[in-house]
């Protein structure tokens, strides 16, 4: 039985050493040229996000990028609160509000609705509650100079708060970001994060299967994948500060559980071999970490099996998180990495089981796996 944990965190171990290999091997300068300035149309799905609203086109408004080239497209999904009011009162030129149906709902239909509206050559994704710097958008659409690109993932970050619960988010958010940037750096993407992604309109128009794709999320990973399927060099990571999207982590524990239970529910769907690959060596790596520490109660001579698969565990998770902390200047958390690594074995396999076995409130409605 042991022999089969070693086995699992050996190819544990080369999992993430490949992935730390790909962060590194992704180039923080990236092709710059100002005369391209293709045209842009930056999408939002909203719902009961009145607090966020005027912060958020603040934000926008001060991107630096040719007005005339830049859209902005909000979808309401339904709002109870204000939002609406918001942002009709808002005075945007190139901001344009989309409400949706009585029989719509939900942020798959959200981009798909604001999609086919757009007037922009490149989508660019982001989540109601994010900011940016006045770069982000320039950057980011640098990487469509290459016109092999087809999708480009960029990079997500909480916002920095004290406290332990703040920095395990964090740091499981940076291990999260790290392993899908390692992926696309050794051309083998898994995921990415929609609250930073864009792609051309023409790829999404040809792969686009929301139609058929009865998951409530993953419309940044499902595309993904099939952006992978079918141009295999077409997606970037992109690994430069200017391109950041900053984030509030949860604010309680409950709110914490359920919003990882939804992104855990989603990957059920996946049909990506590598993505499937993945979520199963990173469970089955902790399980058995928790499986080892269970016995060791029982039988003390466990206890040397039980260090040596923590150390060797600890420091392969080094070699991927300290590089990414240390990208998004966050070096204030390698000191929790340690007592991390324990909780976290028992969070993910909490986290798994939960997402199998109850449902999950997104937006106020409440979701089934």
């Amino acid at each position: 039985m042991y022999v089969l944990f070693f086995i699992i965190l050996f190819l544990y171990a080369i999992l993430i050493f490949r992935y730390s290999i790909g962060w590194r091997n992704i180039n923080i300068s990236i092709p710059t040229d100002n005369s391209f300035t293709p045209t842009i149309s930056i999408i939002i799905a909203m719902r009961n996000e009145e607090i966020e609203v005027d912060r958020l086109l603040k934000d926008l408004s001060q991107q630096i990028y040719p007005t005339d080239k830049l859209e902005i497209i909000i979808v309401n999904d339904h709002s109870t609160d204000n939002t609406l009011e918001l942002l009709k009162a808002q005075q945007i030129d190139n901001l344009s509000i989309i409400n949706m149906g009585n029989d719509e709902y939900g942020k798959k239909i959200a981009v798909e609705k604001a999609v086919e509206l757009a007037n922009g050559e490149i989508i660019v994704c982001t989540d109601a509650d994010c900011s940016f710097t006045p770069l982000w958008i320039r950057t980011i659409t640098f990487y469509f100079v290459n016109e092999e690109i087809k999708l480009v993932s960029g990079p997500v970050n909480f916002q920095k708060e004290e406290g332990f619960f703040h920095s395990f988010q964090s740091l499981e958010f940076c291990s999260l970001i790290g392993s899908g940037a390692g992926a696309i750096g050794i051309n083998n993407p898994i995921f990415c994060n929609a609250a930073n992604m864009a792609y051309r309109k023409e790829v999404f128009d040809q792969l686009n299967n929301f139609k058929n794709d009865k998951v409530v999320s993953g419309d940044d990973v499902f595309l993904l994948h099939s952006v992978k399927k079918r141009y295999p060099k077409g997606i970037a990571f992109a690994k430069n500060n200017n391109a950041v999207v900053n984030t509030p982590a949860t604010q309680s524990l409950r709110k914490f559980i359920n919003q990882r239970k939804r992104w855990t529910a989603k990957s059920t769907s996946y049909k990506d071999f590598s993505s499937i690959y993945t979520a199963y060596v990173v469970f089955l790596s902790n399980l058995c970490f928790i499986c080892l520490l269970f016995l060791a109660f029982f039988d003390s001579s466990i206890i040397k099996y039980l260090i040596g698969f923590y150390i060797v565990k600890y420091i392969v998770d080094l070699f991927l998180l300290v590089p990414v902390i240390k990208f998004f200047k966050r070096k204030d958390l390698i000191k929790s990495i340690l007592p991390f690594e324990l909780i976290y074995s028992f969070y993910i396999v909490l986290v798994v089981t939960l997402s199998f076995t109850t449902s999950f409130e997104w937006k106020g409605r409440i979701h089934k796996k």
